[in-house]
């Protein structure tokens, strides 16, 4: 399995278009980042809508510091079931992944061979992978290093619709303050310090402008990825807009703790 399997996925990269052609070009991939609860998986899913891009479940290559096919670093992949479901979700079994890791060399290699073989599975072989990792933004400085031409998205929404979802907790439950604002002040200082020096690489859209004027938005998004807008059919009415949940959810006492907590970053992205 480990030679057919390293075979298939040379076979692809070597009936990819020649690197000088525009679709070449436009082929590296593109990361989603930001803090959890902030729409990735929703800007992710119109993505997908485009005929060229595929993105897999999340699949957290860059986000943990530990060093690659370390111990620390595979023991997700080995025991964690959230994790597994995804990769089974993505059309990839156990052992593929397992041959996945041992042809690859890198947190890169895996990446890339990973996305591979997923536009392989999703029976586009000549498309554009990219990943929705949210947690990824803590690898940022490596994906940057390791991947000079991706680019990156970050999706960001008001601190108190993030932190309201964190206490509903129907998919990630924090009842923590302290934790909950730290999902989205983390997130935002790394972003803040990587604009600095990779600020042309990155793409900064607000959740609610997808969600209030989703076709605006996804040109800007599509531009900057430097693919084909024209090409994007997004159903009617598959996103709607913000609705504020946070003032169901939050007591007066919690949206001041956290408009507190999450100060300078609330004002500099249009949140006070």
């Amino acid at each position: 399995m480990y030679n057919k399997l390293k075979q298939r996925l040379s076979k692809n990269k070597e009936s990819a278009p020649d690197s000088s052609s525009a679709q070449a070009l436009a082929n590296h991939p593109f990361f989603i980042l930001g803090c959890v609860r902030s729409g990735t998986t929703m800007l992710r899913n119109m993505l997908r809508f485009h005929p060229r891009l595929e993105c897999p479940e999340e699949t957290h290559f860059f986000r943990w510091s530990d060093p690659f096919r370390s111990p620390r670093f595979m023991h997700p992949y080995n025991n964690n079931k959230i994790i597994q479901k995804q990769q089974r979700m993505d059309g990839i079994s156990e052992e593929e992944f397992s041959e996945l890791v041992r042809i690859s060399g890198s947190k890169k290699e895996l990446a890339e061979n990973y996305g591979q073989l997923y536009l392989e599975k999703q029976g586009n072989p000549d498309g554009r992978w990219f990943d929705k990792t949210p947690q990824n933004i803590y690898g940022i400085l490596l994906i940057s290093q390791m991947m000079p031409d991706a680019k990156f998205i970050h999706i960001y929404r008001n601190p108190l619709n993030v932190v309201a979802s964190l206490f509903e907790g129907k998919v990630l439950s924090i009842s923590d303050m302290a934790g909950a604002t730290s999902y989205w002040n983390e997130t935002m200082s790394i972003m803040e310090e990587y604009k600095k020096i990779g600020g042309d690489r990155v793409l900064e859209i607000a959740y609610e402008r997808v969600t209030d004027k989703p076709r605006q938005a996804m040109r800007e998004i599509l531009d900057f990825l430097d693919e084909d807008p024209g090409q994007l059919e997004l159903p009617k009415g598959f996103v709607h807009p913000e609705k504020d949940k946070y003032k169901r959810v939050l007591t007066r006492e919690d949206i001041k703790e956290i408009k507190r907590r999450c100060m300078p970053f609330l004002k500099n992205y249009g949140y006070s």
